[in-house]
């Protein structure tokens, strides 16, 4: 019989490049037992770099997770930019010391949602009134 292991450590999530702010949390761990590479589609490093958006980075073994800003993905793979993300996966480590060595990644596009409020029109100025 087998033991599932479920990670309840739950760390901040770190950027590439480090100390930059992010909104990214780790998926909820049934998301992250479920994910196979298919559900990636096909989407490659040029999607990614096209539409602004970041790489979130999960491990199944460790609570590590790790978001890769734009510039970060432009800088190691800006040159392989028709790299299907699907192909990027069984290349990824969570390296150490920080993570626990593992190849068993979780990846998957990541965009910060507008908010929702919408910013109010600044007031005109008198001078600036037609007449």
């Amino acid at each position: 019989m087998g033991l599932a292991v479920q990670n309840t450590d739950i760390r901040e999530t770190e950027t590439i490049p480090a100390g930059r702010p992010t909104q990214l949390k780790r998926r909820p761990e049934k998301e992250i037992r479920s994910f196979r590479p298919w559900m990636i589609g096909a989407d490659t490093i040029g999607t990614l770099l096209d539409n602004g958006w970041s790489l979130g980075i999960c491990c199944r073994d460790c609570p590590r997770t790790i978001e890769m800003k734009p510039e970060a993905i432009a800088e190691r793979f800006g040159a392989y930019r028709h790299l299907k993300l699907i192909d990027l996966l069984p290349k990824l480590v969570c390296g150490e010391p920080a993570g626990c060595g593992s190849h068993d990644m979780v990846l998957f596009p990541w965009a910060v949602k507008p908010s929702a409020i919408k910013p109010e029109p600044e007031a005109l100025l008198a001078a600036e009134l037609p007449f």
